[in-house]
């Protein structure tokens, strides 16, 4: 059984960058899996970037239900619900990540240069993340995912300095759920 509140408790604590880096990594491996599987066609950051919004709704929905689920539900639905939205963040994290490559290739700076910010905005809306707030970090983090993506789609568009730092913000709050799902999932944490 899924305890959302022990979930919430073992997310606020400090995160350190390689820690954060470390899941990024294992999530961003997942989500390779899952496009080479679907379609590998995909070559532009915009293009990529807009493939992410349908996992990221998905993901978000799957949150949203999570979170409404009354405490004793019956069957499998919390577990399955945790593995959507693993599966979907996952997904959207790695079209997002090859969107930044991309664009850090036609532009002159690289993905990696930015996985410190990413991992720092990871690690302080994990360490604020509570249960009782309305709504709950994880889902608001979840529902901020889709408004980050279509501003990235824009700043990409208009080849804006400013689209790495939108595909960041999408990729801090999208590695928050990845993180929250292996929490909820009971395993230890670390860090």
């Amino acid at each position: 059984m899924l305890d959302l509140g022990d979930t919430y408790r073992r997310l606020a604590h400090p995160w350190t960058r390689d820690d954060l880096a470390a899941r990024y990594q294992d999530a961003e491996r997942r989500g390779a899996q899952l496009l080479d599987t679907a379609d590998g066609s995909l070559t532009g950051p915009i293009a990529l970037v807009a493939t992410a919004i349908p996992p990221s709704a998905t993901l978000s929905v799957a949150i949203h239900v999570l979170h409404a689920l009354p405490e004793r539900a019956e069957g499998n639905a919390a577990e399955e619900l945790v593995d959507t939205a693993e599966r979907n963040a996952a997904d959207a994290l790695h079209r997002c990540h090859r969107a930044l490559e991309l664009d850090g290739a036609a532009h002159d700076y690289t993905a990696d240069e930015w996985l410190p910010v990413i991992s720092d905005a990871a690690a302080s809306l994990l360490e604020s993340a509570r249960l009782n707030h309305e709504p709950p970090m994880i889902v608001l983090g979840a529902q901020e995912v889709i408004s980050w993506l279509s501003r990235a789609v824009v700043e990409l568009d208009q080849e804006s300095p400013e689209a790495p730092t939108a595909l960041a913000d999408v990729l801090a709050r999208l590695l928050t759920v990845w993180v929250f799902a292996d929490a909820a999932r009971s395993r230890p944490t670390s860090g």
